[in-house]
């Protein structure tokens, strides 16, 4: 399941039609999670209002709010971000071909097209763009009594690319691809005694990552002597949260979590593929080291998400349960250091008849949106936020847009 998944990402990452930055850094793509989509549509407000998938990626002491039983048997995520359509055609009727045809030879004989090209690619490349897709393989959520404990299996990846001025006007390319098989297992308990409800929990996560990158000038780049270096490390994170519920008054909530806690992924390489026509082509071992050199340089470490939520009383006869909260996070979704204002998260939720949710909610200061169709037996959501590249709010941000489809026991 995870070559496919990792070959599919890479293959992305170098047609370049999906990116969200470059990939020295991408603290938000080092924690091990797939996309959230009840949680991202409501601002992405989660350490106190519990979702699906909350115990297992954002706060491990949600577990103890689950049912007695609960499984997924099967789900498939798929977003993206950005201008995605745009690059993609780009590449595919103008870039490519101009690769193909040698960018030397079009400098030469035809200078002014060249230069248009060049423009374009600046225009087009320099917004993030993101593709993405996760599995959610067999999940299982139990109570006995206080305690109440998850295991599940997923896979995600994530491919993107970036095009920047590499010196003298030159574009310059910097895809990345990434792809995590995940197995995380997650305990939690009700503490007794207190005057309000009290979840503490704990998570391991069992991380195989498989990473790729294509970092270079679009002068540079040989279709003829082109290959995809597959990188992999693996290892294990940690997460710990507290849950409290009608504290002081009934339906106020408080959730405060730590994920990710372990050492980076140390990665070496595993595999090359050649790109088509360059089969017989060497390991070029000085890009393979300047690629290791990049992730070792990655930045790597905890994060911290503390929360409110309300849940507003049920009217009688009123099938409506609504839900407000607010969030703070120490996650990055860029390469550089963010503001204080890039952490704050907030958005409400409604569940009508309990079978349609609506959320919303504004994320790094641009509005998110998501609906969810639920059922006992399968659930289908979608989700739109804003996320910020960035180091200040409204700099480099993007939209995304991601649909899920899950079967199981809910």
């Amino acid at each position: 399941m995870l070559r496919p998944l990792a070959l599919a990402a890479a293959a992305l990452a170098l047609a370049a039609p999906a990116s969200a930055q470059t990939f020295s850094s991408l603290q938000q793509d080092a924690q091990a999670r797939v996309s959230d989509l009840p949680a991202l549509g409501m601002g992405g407000a989660v350490a106190a209002a519990p979702t699906l998938d909350s115990p297992f990626f954002s706060n491990p002491a949600h577990m103890a709010r689950t049912a007695r039983l609960g499984f997924t048997v099967l789900g498939a995520t798929a977003g993206v971000g950005g201008n995605v359509r745009e690059t993609y055609d780009f590449y595919d009727q103008t870039l490519g071909p101009a690769i193909e045809e040698g960018l030397d030879d079009i400098r030469q004989n035809d200078p002014n097209r060249l230069q248009e090209i060049y423009d374009e690619a600046f225009r087009i490349g320099q917004s993030q763009k993101t593709a993405d897709l996760a599995v959610l393989a067999p999940s299982l959520r139990m109570r006995f009594g206080s305690v109440a404990a998850g295991i599940g299996l997923f896979a995600s990846g994530t491919a993107r690319a970036k095009i920047s001025d590499g010196g003298a006007g030159i574009p310059f390319v910097d895809a990345y691809s990434q792809a995590d098989v995940l197995v995380p297992l997650s305990v939690a308990t009700s503490v007794p005694g207190l005057p309000f409800r009290l979840q503490v929990g704990a998570s391991g996560t069992y991380v195989q990552r498989r990473l790729s990158a294509k970092a270079d000038a679009i002068d540079a780049l040989d279709p003829d002597n082109e290959k995809v270096y597959l990188f992999r490390g693996d290892g294990v994170h940690f997460g710990f949260g507290l849950d409290a519920q009608d504290v002081g008054v009934r339906g106020l909530d408080f959730g405060l979590a730590a994920t990710g806690i372990g050492s980076a992924l140390d990665v070496e390489m595993d595999d090359s593929f050649p790109i088509e026509g360059s089969e017989d082509a060497p390991d070029d071992q000085a890009e393979i080291d300047r690629i290791e050199a990049r992730f070792d340089a990655r930045e790597s470490g905890a994060a911290v998400r503390a929360g409110a939520a309300y849940r507003l009383p049920v009217l009688p006869g009123v099938p409506v349960a609504v839900t407000v909260a607010a969030d703070y996070t120490t996650l990055s979704t860029s390469e550089f250091d963010q503001s204080f204002q890039a952490g704050l998260r907030s958005g409400v939720r409604a569940l009508l008849g309990g079978v349609l949710e609506l959320r919303t909610g504004i994320s790094q200061g641009m509005p998110s949106a998501g609906v969810g169709l639920l059922s006992r037996f399968a659930r289908i959501d979608y989700a739109t936020y804003g996320v910020e590249d960035g180091r200040l709010l409204g700099q480099q941000n993007r939209r995304n847009h991601v649909v899920q489809v899950r079967f199981g026991l809910f």
